[in-house]
């Protein structure tokens, strides 16, 4: 399997993870002291709207992700740089709060993940899949 399979598969199970079972848990990389996503979004000054409408879109470009890792290639891409601003984004509003590192780092991680997925070079004269 290919790298970018790797990558795609760790970024969707990463994501689909903090947004469906991790969602309402307490964890040692939520902003702020939120125990959970919705009193981080509050940490941020976000409302409870705008985290399910950030929800839907992780979890559809984590889906895409998943789903170009395992059969259509061509979708990684599109998804990697739709997850790669959401993840600018929450990297944003980690420092903007004053965050350390280790709330900070999972996004950080995520956005480095994308941006491989995005630059990563098609090999020449082989089909990508």
């Amino acid at each position: 399997m290919k790298l970018t399979k790797y990558i795609s598969f760790l970024v969707s199970i990463v994501v689909l993870s903090a947004w469906t079972y991790q969602l309402n848990r307490p964890s040692m990389f939520r902003g702020g002291t939120a125990t959970n996503m919705s009193e981080e979004f509050a940490a941020y000054g976000l409302n409870d709207t705008l985290m399910m409408i950030v929800g839907a879109f992780k979890i559809s470009l984590a889906l895409l992700l998943l789903i170009g890792g395992i059969k259509f290639p061509k979708l990684i891409k599109p998804a990697a740089v739709g997850m790669a601003l959401f993840m600018i984004g929450a990297i944003y509003f980690h420092i903007s709060i004053g965050d350390g590192m280790v709330p900070t780092l999972p996004s950080a991680l995520m956005l480095l993940s994308c941006l491989i997925l995005v630059f990563y070079p098609k090999p020449t004269g082989a089909k990508q899949s």
